[in-house]
């Protein structure tokens, strides 16, 4: 007898084979790109939202067009090997050290959709402060952009014109800690087969050629970060003892003589005129208006002489200056004073000063 439940039995194990494949597709869940990391989202070709936090060179100056400064080519470079397409955002000043970096950076908001910071200071930070104190400030800068942007690797540069090893050490020391990724840009320019006056405007900022080499070695190092499947950077114990820094603004003197408040600014080109302040911590910087008539001023600490500072820029400019750091955790007196001198770039027939305010160290106070 022929067996009739056969075809019946096939029947069935073929509705159910459906339904199965149906409700397995069904619990299918779409890999969330938005939870990929900076490398994951290169090799997929998603988009790369970037920030640099720097100086002249962070900001490309010395390329000979706006598409030859180093993160444009090397926006091209990523978008050719990878199709990511990708967008910066700019904390960036000529003349800036670490301490500009970080005080512009505590205004900033957290931001989880980063995915690369890049961190460009070192050049002028030498002319302005010793290794320790650019290295416990650069910590801090570190720390707080690791802080602002969790999700985000770090790319720190130590800058081609570089010469100070100290400096460059303690750049080295602090990214490997917190596991981001430095690149010596010295000896991608001394491994490029050209010489400094081929790779730069003026033997301090690169020109198109000299960033090119700046995105040729990005390139090579973000290759060789994907095949060894690297972690971003993370957050970890400090190196340094208050490398939390953060800054408070004060606009109160507490004495003046000869200056008038204009704009916001105090404003004296007489000599002699003085503003005191007071201040408490180790750290001190100054937010002023720089100008092309710009002049100079002492500063005094205590009552005793420290530096003399410049208000010249080629344009008008609020800038926020690295004074001094090491002080102790006390209360403090600062003095500027009109010198009545012009800096030598200043060609105009004036000699101006415009302060707005101090920048000190917030008072940590005890529990």
């Amino acid at each position: 007898m022929k067996n009739v439940f056969r075809p019946f039995a096939f029947s069935c194990m073929l509705f159910m084979t459906a339904v199965c494949l149906r409700h397995a597709q069904s619990f299918y869940v779409e890999p969330s790109y938005t939870s990929f990391h900076f490398y994951e989202k290169l090799t997929h070709g998603l988009p790369i939202k970037y920030i640099v936090i720097g100086d002249s060179i962070g900001r490309g100056s010395g390329s000979e067009t706006s598409d030859k400064k180093w993160y444009k080519q090397m926006e091209k470079k990523v978008f050719r090997q990878y199709g990511a397409s990708m967008k910066g955002d700019y904390v960036v000043q000529s003349g800036a050290t670490a301490f500009e970096g970080l005080f512009k950076l505590q205004k900033k908001q957290p931001d989880n959709s980063v995915d690369v910071v890049f961190i460009c200071f070192g050049e002028n930070d030498r002319k302005y402060m010793k290794a320790h104190a650019f290295s416990l400030l650069y910590e801090s800068l570190l720390r707080k952009a690791a802080s602002l942007y969790p999700r985000a690797e770090i790319i720190t540069f130590t800058e081609s014109s570089l010469p100070n090893q100290e400096f460059a050490e303690a750049i080295e020391k602090i990214s490997r800690h917190y596991n981001a990724s430095n690149i010596d840009m010295r000896a991608a320019f001394q491994h490029s087969g050209m010489t400094v006056h081929e790779l730069t405007k003026d033997n301090v900022h690169p020109n198109g050629s000299g960033y090119e080499v700046y995105a040729n070695t990005i390139m090579e190092r973000l290759k060789q970060h994907i095949q060894k499947h690297k972690k971003i950077a993370e957050l970890k114990p400090p190196i340094h003892e208050n490398s939390d820094m953060e800054f408070d603004v004060v606009a109160e003197f507490s004495e003046q003589k000869g200056f008038e408040l204009e704009q916001n600014y105090l404003v004296s080109n007489k000599k002699g005129s003085y503003v005191e302040f007071q201040f408490y911590g180790s750290i001190l910087g100054i937010k002023l208006l720089r100008s092309p008539d710009g002049g100079m001023f002492n500063v005094f600490i205590d009552g005793k002489f420290y530096t003399t500072m410049s208000t010249w820029w080629p344009f008008e400019k609020e800038r926020y200056l690295y004074i001094t750091s090491g002080l102790t955790n006390d209360l403090h007196t600062v003095r500027f004073e009109v010198t009545g001198e012009k800096s030598r770039y200043n060609v105009t027939n004036a000699s101006v000063i415009r302060l707005s305010s101090i920048i000190m160290s917030k008072k940590i106070e005890n529990k």
